[in-house]
């Protein structure tokens, strides 16, 4: 079921089926990314309790293996609409006895959609709601239409950081997405500004880390509009569009965890960024689009 909020000149709208942000409008102007199956079926799903290709299409937790299929298990859950207001929805899903076949801890998944006065802003909030303690991941991946414009390129824009000293780049494997030590890091930010080209995703995507200031700009070099991202409260952020497909949209991908690692074992409690919370306590974060 989708439904619709606004407020002022914007609206969104979301859908219950994994509990995504679909569109975004302002002025008319749609920011979201379509969705065209040619290119990438997916809008923004929710990744948890793991993100992008679990090691050996598994997880250990407590000793115990235990299937578990890319990006996790919340991106094909149809969750329940709690709380509806004129600018906000909020969803929730619990666990039940299919998803404890692959995921061994009950839980409470809040995801909260609301309008700002020139976007939106998206909050996960997990809560442990078993006996023991339970480690997950959690991450975004919503898809922005780059370009946002009729007569633009995607290699009209850039990213532009903040402050990228002492952050770093990485890119996963290609064919399995993991993590692996033996690819070098990549030098592509000169003077806090990435330019995007399609050349640079021919592998998989691209992983930053150690970033001081957390928010970036997508913006287009010659007009100077965009949006900007802000993503305070998550550990890294990957970047991604299909690879050679030149598709017209970019992820922007706010993520605590990482994809599975090349010399990693399939633990949860192994994962960088991995979070851990105790019975009854709740972890939560959020990240922000806003139309510049």
């Amino acid at each position: 079921m989708n439904f619709t909020i606004s407020k002022n000149d914007v609206t969104a709208i979301c859908t219950s089926l994994g509990a995504e942000l679909i569109s975004c409008e302002k002025n008319g102007t749609e920011y979201c990314w379509y969705g065209l199956p040619e290119h990438w079926s997916g809008r923004a799903p929710v990744l948890f309790p793991v993100l992008c290709s679990p090691k050996d299409g598994k997880i250990i937790a407590d000793g115990e293996e235990y299937p578990m299929p890319k990006h996790g298990l919340a991106r094909k859950c149809e969750f329940t609409p709690v709380e509806i207001t004129p600018s906000k929805v909020v969803f929730e899903l619990v666990e039940n006895e299919e998803l404890l076949k692959s995921y061994p801890y009950p839980f409470c998944l809040r995801i909260t959609h609301e309008v700002t006065d020139d976007g939106f802003e998206t909050t996960y909030r997990v809560i442990n709601t078993g006996d023991k303690k339970m480690t997950f991941s959690i991450g975004g991946h919503p898809g922005f239409n780059c370009p946002i414009f009729e007569g633009e390129s995607f290699e009209d824009y850039s990213i532009y950081f903040e402050d990228y000293e002492g952050a770093y780049m990485s890119i996963t494997q290609e064919g399995t997405g993991y993590m692996c030590p033996d690819i070098p890091k990549l030098d592509l930010v000169k003077n806090n500004e990435l330019p995007l080209r399609y050349s640079d995703y021919d592998n998989d995507a691209l992983i930053i880390e150690d970033l001081k200031v957390k928010s970036i700009r997508l913006v287009n070099r010659n007009t100077g509009h965009g949006i900007r991202f802000d993503f305070d409260r998550f550990d890294a952020i990957g970047l991604w569009t299909p690879i050679k497909k030149e598709s017209p949209f970019i992820c922007l991908e706010p993520w605590c965890g990482l994809p599975a690692g090349t010399n990693e074992t399939p633990e949860l409690e192994s994962k960088k960024y991995a979070k851990s919370i105790l019975p009854g306590e709740y972890f939560e974060t959020s990240y922000k689009m806003t139309v510049i």
